[in-house]
């Protein structure tokens, strides 16, 4: 047979057997002796505990207790089972289950026969509790081993065969329990029955420990030396995150509070039921509870072959069908509180048995597939935590029984099961996804396993993995590996989940389906902390350090994996400081007050110290200088020499084709190309832009720079602007106008740091200049300056042109853009929870032209009107930008390059006319960048505005400035036409670099 395409072998007929034959059919072949000693345990577990049930009365009037504190007495010993069920499970995923199962067998043995003994309430609270400690065991060991012991198309079979061991137990309990009692008074009952748990216990010291997971490997088609290796047990943390992303769990544990209140409230007042309304005796009392238990083995029977059967259709039809049988249990829990007739009670009792009795076996059944074995244990026993909120129920049920009637206390329990049997019926929409995901994880680990034995080295294999956000999905099937000590470039549109991925592989987002392997083990779950430990470390694009946090302790902090090994990241710091001088100078000042490229450093110098196995770099050249970004590019293959494994996410095709030989190239949540690097040069149906599309190609070279050593010249166009076609020309010479922003004589200090040192230079109207220099050189501070976010220690500003010219040295922000300068930062600063439209609209918010809050609830036509034209203004600045496709996406489901997009639209919603863009290229892919210089010089031709940009991406300045400014060290060191200034030597040696490639970031050429 299949489950969900997965080959079982063939399922045998049903037909009349022999005992011999019925035996060997339900262990598929395998050995029987397991199957009969974990039955036999349980049948003994359920002699005590059911003579206790039936005792009840007795006990109750032994100890003068009402029905309240003798509900309150079960409770409180039940509790302590539960608390110890789940420390038991965990440890039973990494110890040997049949130990663990035969100790808990003879604890409560032990504490079963102190029941006897009880004279005094303390007493038997502590032999009750002690005896259900001992039975906390059960639920985490004896699951668990079945699913071990036999194939997964046993399953059915082997857990009906094992549920008949309640209603055995039950009826045994209940009948002789009785019987003892009422011969020898309520106390024989405890002290025989520890004879055939011993007996038991001493039998199951010959079970033998199964493999943990064996079956599943073998399903998935694992050699034998794979199916005999166990994997390494999960922390407690990652068991937890395992198993709650099984939505088939989650919805069983909702429902526990109802069905325990339920059924735990039935245990507890029915024995009173019969005492008080139908005046039983002990001994009938349990021999009508033992005459309740056939029915249970009744529909147990009927399940095993309904489930085999259901389980090849639908896993979880069994959780589905409890939402119909629900109504018929509930019913008959209603109509056994109130009949006058001990015969019809005795019925519903038995029919409320056999009906839950049915199910038993499939949802049991469906719980092993859709549970990774290697927290097995604890998936059958965290339901015990959701079983404690239920005991608050039995309190309420056990006082309305004692405060009205006992009629009434039964009655109550029929609305609160049929609540939980809906929820636990909604569990079987999961269930399928949840055994899929099982199959993956198992397929994957037998994956690397066989291809390490074939002597290839994957250390890292992502399988089929699925990742949303709330109800956004934004991977889809995702396959991804990577070979030990390979540099993988990881490449695709803004938006195409590159990010997501590698956050996926660290743990910091959880996988809705599939399987990471990481160095032969599953790390799909793990907590990203555990995942660090195991190597594995993510420099996340421009948010690697704690701004609160000085640089000292920044580095201090990334050496916690490698904490006892002082020396190592002594001298590691030490390296990190020699190749980059500039964390040394600030070693005392917090991350924040560094600039965007010196975090990035600081981010790269934190990752090195750490010493990973696998170092994931999200986007490497962002906010850096040419020069940084050539000397990383050795670091980076230096830590690939010691032999750590890199994925490289880049934005620059020409930094990936340099580092990395292998490319994964993503859009849209999918892999759209692997394969080597060189070949995604040859794919212009991927390379192609998405979020600016139907902007203009920059035509100012012929493809990919192919050069990694600079030659003595730069060509570049000295003045450039767009044709009628959006195109780039440099023999087009726009026409300037006066002066616009005038700053003079700026200065500015942090410290003892001067960050500008007596900066001045004019822009004209409609002129685009180009801000370079090297990180720290003062870019943003100046723009800061000139924006009005700092206080200067000198200088001034002046805004504007003709009749209009003003100071602005010291107005506000919000005062500057009233005049017209509009800013745009290196972090998109917008809000999370709006649309894109609705970002808009709030850019427009100086352009409402009714404030009225009366109109506005009225919806005048004067608001309508005004409404009408902001709505329209915001299509026109969608269409603008090129982003019209993203109107009603929520802004933190965008990309950085995409939010970079709307804050420049955001930007020219303001109509500026001087407008300051900070690294408007940052975080965009490359074929979007190449994209972007039409669209700047198409806001100039538009606007009239004058652009002053920063940016690291060289060919992008030189096709779009009429003018460039390079800074260093806070002062300008060169101010004109933009081939003097890239070729002058104080700018190559502090900024360009001799790398090309670490230049031409962007598919432009440049010939140097």
């Amino acid at each position: 047979m299949k489950i969900l395409g997965v080959d079982l072998g063939p399922m045998r007929p049903r037909r009349p057997r022999s005992p011999r034959r019925y035996f060997s059919e339900i262990t598929h072949g395998q050995e029987l002796y397991p199957l009969i000693i974990l039955f036999g345990l349980r049948t003994v577990e359920q002699l005590d505990q059911n003579a206790f049930g039936v005792l009840a009365p007795d006990i109750q009037r032994a100890f003068h207790l009402s029905t309240k504190g003798l509900g309150a007495i079960i409770a409180l010993t039940a509790f302590a089972s539960l608390l110890i069920e789940i420390p038991l499970a965990y440890y039973s995923d990494r110890l040997r289950r049949v130990r663990l199962a035969v100790v808990g067998a003879a604890v409560w043995a032990i504490f079963g026969f102190v029941t006897g003994l009880a004279s005094v309430l303390w007493f038997l609270v502590v032999a009750r509790s002690g005896a259900n400690i001992g039975r906390a065991v059960v639920t985490p060991t004896h699951n668990s081993l079945i699913a071990d012991y036999y194939p997964v198309e046993a399953r059915t079979d082997t857990y009906g065969f094992h549920s008949m061991s309640v209603p055995a137990g039950a009826f045994l309990g209940s009948a002789f329990g009785g019987l003892f009692a009422y011969l020898w008074g309520w106390k024989a009952p405890f002290l025989i029955f520890v004879i055939p748990t011993l007996v038991f216990v001493v039998l199951g010291l010959r079970m033998r420990e199964p493999q943990r997971g064996r079956w599943e490997r073998i399903a998935m088609g694992a050699s034998a030396d794979t199916v005999s290796t166990d994997e390494i047990p999960p922390s407690f943390a990652e068991s937890v995150r395992i198993l709650w992303a099984i939505g088939t769990l989650r919805r069983i544990w909702y429902s526990l509070p109802f069905l325990a209140t339920a059924f735990i409230g039935l245990t507890v007042l029915t024995s009173l039921y019969y005492d008080r309304v139908f005046h039983l005796n002990v001994a009938q009392r349990g021999l009508v509870n033992a005459g309740t238990q056939p029915g249970a083995l009744i529909g147990i029977m009927i399940g095993i072959p309904l489930a085999s059967r259901l389980m090849i259709q639908d896993p979880g039809i069994g959780l589905r069908l409890l939402a119909v049988v629900g109504v018929f249990v509930a019913g008959a829990f209603a109509l056994f509180a109130l009949t006058p007739y001990l015969w019809l009670a005795i019925t519903m009792n038995v029919f409320v048995a056999a009906i839950i009795a049915l199910l038993t076996p499939g949802i049991f059944a469906a719980l092993s597939l859709a549970i990774p074995p290697k927290v097995r244990s604890l998936g059958f026993a965290m339901a015990s935590l959701f079983i404690i909120p239920g005991f608050a129920g039995i309190y309420l049920v056990t006082w309305i029984a004692d405060t009205w009637n006992i009629r009434t206390g039964l009655l109550i329990m029929a609305p609160i099961f049929l609540i939980g049997s809906w929820i636990i019926a909604s569990a079987s929409f999961y269930v399928k996804s949840d055994i899929n995901r099982v199959w993956t994880s198992t397929a994957a680990q037998a994956e690397v396993m066989f291809q390490r034995r074939a002597g290839l080295a994957k250390l890292l294999l992502v399988r089929n993995i699925d990742v949303h956000y709330d109800n956004v999905q934004v991977l889809f099937g995702v396959n991804f590996e990577v070979d030990e000590g390979e540099i993988v470039a990881l490449l695709g549109t803004n938006g195409a989940g590159k990010s997501t991925l590698l956050k996926t592989i660290c743990g910091l987002v959880e996988a809705t389906n599939g399987a990471v392997v990481f160095d032969g083990r599953d790390a799909t779950y793990a907590p990203p902390d555990e995942i660090a430990a195991r190597g594995v470390v993510l420099m996340p694009g421009g948010q690697g350090t704690f701004p609160s946090l000085t640089v000292a302790e920044n580095l201090q902090l990334a050496g916690w994996t490698q904490r006892r090994d002082k020396a190592g990241i002594a001298a590691s710091t030490e390296r990190v400081l020699d190749i980059f001088p500039v964390l040394r100078d600030r070693w005392d000042e917090p991350a924040g007050n560094l600039s965007g490229g010196q975090q990035q450093m600081l981010s790269l110098g934190m990752s090195f110290i750490m010493k990973p196995r696998l170092l994931m770099i999200d986007e490497l050249s962002l906010g850096l200088a040419p020069a940084v970004v050539e000397q990383l590019l050795g670091i980076v293959a230096d830590i690939r020499a010691q032999g750590t494994t890199i994925i490289l996410v880049e934005q620059s095709v020409n930094l990936a084709l340099e580092l990395a030989e292998t490319a994964y190239f993503m859009e849209k949540g999918e892999i759209r190309f692997h394969g080597p690097t060189r070949e995604l040069l040859e794919r212009p149906d991927i390379l192609r832009s998405v979020f600016l599309e139907g902007a203009a190609s920059i035509d100012t070279g012929s493809g990919m720079v192919t050069e990694t050593s600079a030659p003595d010249t730069v060509e570049a166009p000295t003045s450039a602007t767009s044709t009628s076609n959006g195109s780039l020309r440099a023999d087009v010479v726009p026409t300037l106008g006066e002066v616009r922003l005038e700053v003079r004589g700026v200065t500015k200090r942090f410290g003892g740091v001067v960050a500008l040192d007596d900066v001045g230079f004019e822009i004209l109207g409609g002129e685009v200049v180009g801000f370079l220099g090297p990180n720290g050189a003062g870019k943003t501070t100046l723009f800061d300056a000139i924006g009005g976010f700092l206080e200067l220690e000198g200088g001034t500003v002046v805004l504007g042109s003709g009749d209009d010219r003003r100071d602005v040295t010291n107005l506000a922000p919000h005062k500057r853009a009233w005049l017209g300068l509009g800013r745009s930062f290196q972090d998109g600063r917008l809000f999370p929870s709006m649309t894109v439209a609705e970002t808009l609209m709030i850019a427009l918010e100086r352009k409402v032209e009714v404030r009225d809050p009366f109109a506005a609830a009225m919806w005048l036509p004067a608001v309508k009107a005004s409404e009408s034209k902001l709505a329209r203004r915001v299509d026109e600045l969608l269409e603008l930008t090129g982003i019209g496709d993203f109107r009603d996406k929520l802004m933190r489901e965008l990309s950085t390059g995409s939010k970079r997009i709307v804050d420049l639209a955001c930007v020219l919603a303001h109509e500026p006319t001087v407008l300051l863009l900070d690294e408007p290229s940052s975080g965009i892919a490359q074929r979007e960048a190449e994209a972007l210089g039409p669209l700047l010089l198409r806001i100039r031709a538009e606007t009239g505005a004058s652009l002053l940009v920063i940016e690291h991406d060289v060919p992008l300045l030189l096709a779009i400035a009429d003018r460039l400014v390079a800074l260093d060290l806070g002062a300008v060191v060169a101010d004109g036409a933009p081939t003097d200034v890239v070729n002058d030597p104080r700018v190559v040696a502090s900024y360009l670099g001799s790398s090309g490639i670490a230049v031409a970031r962007s598919g432009t050429t440049i010939t140097r």
